[in-house]
């Protein structure tokens, strides 16, 4: 009896979680098999096909690209092409001073299958840059090894019935945006333009209608993955089903996803409302009970979003809130109106096209640029709370020549929580009864490379003395946004035991050496921070 209960419990757990199956990636696998099935004989390859014993894995790895695909898709290190380019594609400058052994630059998915065969072959690791924006050295470049850009990977189609639209990888938000208006339509994506599709949507994305749709990962109807082994899987609620929930938030850590497939959202022209009012520290008690009170009020009218940017201007404390609408004429909206009764210093809102309010908040650091993220609950004391303590470390920032600390409060209402549950669910451990939360994203820019780590330092002491003050309210949350984090940030960990356990299980399943653990070594791991055990905040 207790045999057969047992049986039927793991058959039972299998069944919710999905097994390690080996037959994905059998025992017996050929890396050289399957790289003779893309078409690549390796024993015609300068640089393996000696096995690369007579130079280092990433000169074996590179040169071998180089023959494959030539010079203009392979950059190395000896080139004005490779300078320009690391100088060129990224946000932060920490990330420009990266130096790749190459960049390859696959034009399409069998390119992508060759890089990651290549990789295990050789075992020179790698990095996948879709956007650039990710802040720290390693998340989307690699000192030494090979940095994978998939920017000629940019096909946007739509189906027939136009509910789908298909996103290749190396898409921008802004672009992407535009050209899906061409049709009346958008997607769940990003809300800066040069904001890459792939980084913002394996992360979780938060999109300008996620109170009405929900996160950007939670609106994907399917993927197309590249595995460890080589080979394109489609991952759906219906096929693979285990692999499409843990790339809903999971990161980097399953394979490379090439195509995005969006449910789609019809728009028409001028199709929402945006802009930023700007605020002086006199008002900031309403400009704080303003974005409360839009948080918890947001199923009342899901067309509303917000966030506050808390900064100092020629040493003033300034508040500036970026507020939109789903709709033409948000101005008009009553759950925005506390906005409207407070007095601003300047005001840019207007009816705009997506594609054009995601330009107007784009910005170009050309610094050195990090992240660092918590989450606690909506609640309008505590923000007064934390908006002081956040001044008390840019006070101490201050002191740094050529730095600079901004804390953003951003609203994760309940509408966005309740779209977490749709095709299964997603791995974030967020449920609707959190909510609303305040995620809070600091920005730390400075010009000095050796100030980076007293700039870590104050920023993590701030989120410590934050976070206790938000546990001794009963207000605390451990949810950490994987695209907000900080390289010293446990994002996985922050799911929660159960979702990082089933996440662990299902990347054994389809990568059963542990190729994205430790041949694309920079980002958020299934087991550990970017940059573990510093001590810093962490969640």
């Amino acid at each position: 009896m207790w045999n057969t209960l047992i049986s039927f419990i793991g058959l039972a757990i299998a069944a919710v979680y999905g097994q390690n199956d080996s037959c994905f990636e059998p025992e017996n696998f050929s890396i050289t098999a399957a790289l003779a099935e893309a078409g690549v004989d390796v024993t015609t390859l300068p640089g393996v096909s000696d096995g690369g014993r007579a130079i280092s894995p990433c000169a074996s790895a590179c040169t071998a690209l180089r023959a494959l695909y030539g010079q203009e898709r392979v950059l190395t290190q000896d080139t004005d092409q490779h300078d320009n380019f690391t100088t060129t594609s990224y946000y932060s400058v920490v990330q420009r001073d990266v130096n790749p052994f190459c960049v390859f630059k696959p034009s399409n998915e069998t390119g992508v299958s060759v890089l990651v065969l290549l990789s295990r072959l050789t075992q020179c690791p790698f990095a996948v840059k879709s956007g650039g924006h990710g802040m720290f050295e390693g998340s989307s470049s690699l000192e030494g090894g090979i940095t994978v850009s998939l920017e000629l990977l940019t096909n946007v189609t739509v189906s027939s019935d136009k509910s789908v639209a298909s996103v290749q990888a190396g898409n921008k938000w802004g672009p992407t945006y535009a050209r899906l208006a061409e049709q009346d339509l958008t997607v769940m994506g990003g809300r800066l333009y040069s904001i890459g599709v792939g980084g913002l949507t394996t992360g979780g994305g938060i999109s300008y209608f996620a109170n009405l749709r929900g996160w950007a990962c939670d609106n994907v109807v399917s993927y197309d993955v590249i595995t460890a082994k080589g080979t394109k899987v489609n991952a759906s609620p219906t096929q693979n089903a285990d692999l499409y929930w843990a790339l809903r938030g999971g990161g980097p850590n399953f394979g490379i996803v090439t195509q995005f497939n969006y449910e789609t959202l019809a728009i028409q022209g001028t199709n929402m409302w945006g802009g930023q009012r700007v605020y002086l520290e006199p008002d900031f008690p309403a400009v704080l009970r303003a974005f409360t009170n839009v948080a918890r009020n947001s199923p009342e009218d899901k067309n509303a979003g917000q966030w506050i940017v808390f900064t100092m201007s020629n040493g003033t404390k300034v508040a500036s809130a970026e507020l939109w609408y789903g709709k033409p004429n948000g101005n008009q909206a009553r759950i925005l109106s506390e906005y409207f009764a407070i007095p601003a210093i300047s005001d840019t809102t207007q009816n705009c096209k997506v594609a054009d309010y995601a330009r107007s908040n784009d910005v170009a650091a050309n610094l050195r640029a990090g992240f660092y993220t918590m989450t606690f609950k909506n609640d309008e004391a505590f923000h007064t709370i934390a908006k002081d303590i956040f001044y008390e470390a840019a006070a101490e920032v201050a002191k740094i020549r050529g730095a600079t600390l901004i804390n953003v409060f951003q609203s994760i209402t309940k509408p966005q929580l309740e779209n977490m549950a749709k095709n299964g669910g997603n791995p974030l451990g967020l449920k609707p009864e959190d909510g609303p939360l305040t995620l809070v994203v600091t920005n730390l820019f400075w010009t000095n490379p050796d100030d980076g780590d007293a700039l870590f330092d104050i920023t993590s002491d701030m989120l410590k003395k934050t976070k206790a003050e938000a546990a001794a309210r009963g207000l605390a949350n451990n949810f950490t946004y994987m695209n907000y984090a900080a390289q010293f940030q446990d994002a996985i960990a922050s799911y929660g035991a159960e979702n990082k356990a089933r996440l662990q299980q299902i990347a054994k399943k389809y990568d059963p050496q542990g190729v994205f653990q430790t041949l694309s070594p920079g980002y958020f791991k299934l087991d550990r921070a970017a940059v573990p055990g510093t001590g810093r905040f962490s969640f």
